[in-house]
């Protein structure tokens, strides 16, 4: 009687280990893409800097989200991919409008949603006098994956060196 009991414990501890739930293993990783994203900002960055150099507002906006910032010196952030197109557009009317840029490091998050630029800057345009004043600096831009895949910009950071007589 008494290995009957073992035998109806030992099948019952074996049906009970069957229906625990087993452990899982973790899932995969996703791709590391970080390098095909990266070559596609830059991509991006040299369309952007094309649109820029034509004075194409409508097509320099573009590289924005619809709820990026751009957070100029000296003023107000600008807002949403419109207030962006309207803040550059008025820039780009000024007869003496020259920008251009150049990114230094691109980086893509593993996670293939972010990923941030660093580079220099230099803007012209006219001063008070309607003379052409020229601006040179540094910028920091973030890049945000959209969900059709293209990236676009989500924070634009401009940043202006200070003039050369000054850094004497």
């Amino acid at each position: 009687m008494l290995s009957l009991s073992r035998s109806g414990l030992v099948c019952g501890a074996l049906v009970l280990a069957a229906c625990a739930p087993q452990a899982q293993a973790p899932p995969a990783a996703p791709p590391d893409t970080r390098a095909a994203d990266e070559a596609a900002i830059h991509a991006a960055i040299k369309e952007w800097s094309a649109a820029a150099q034509a004075k194409d507002a409508d097509k320099f906006a573009s590289f924005y989200a619809e709820d990026a910032t751009v957070m100029f010196e000296d003023m107000p952030d600008v807002s949403g991919m419109a207030a962006i197109r309207e803040a550059v557009g008025g820039m780009m009317q000024d007869p003496n409008f020259a920008l251009s840029f150049a990114a230094d490091k691109v980086v893509a998050a593993r996670s293939g949603d972010l990923a941030y630029e660093t580079g220099t800057y230099e803007m012209t345009m006219s001063d008070a006098k309607k003379k052409a004043a020229t601006e040179r600096g540094h910028y920091v831009v973030v890049w945000r994956k959209q969900a059709d895949g293209a990236w676009k910009v989500v924070v634009d950071t401009p940043v202006s060196d200070p003039p050369q007589d000054e850094m004497k």
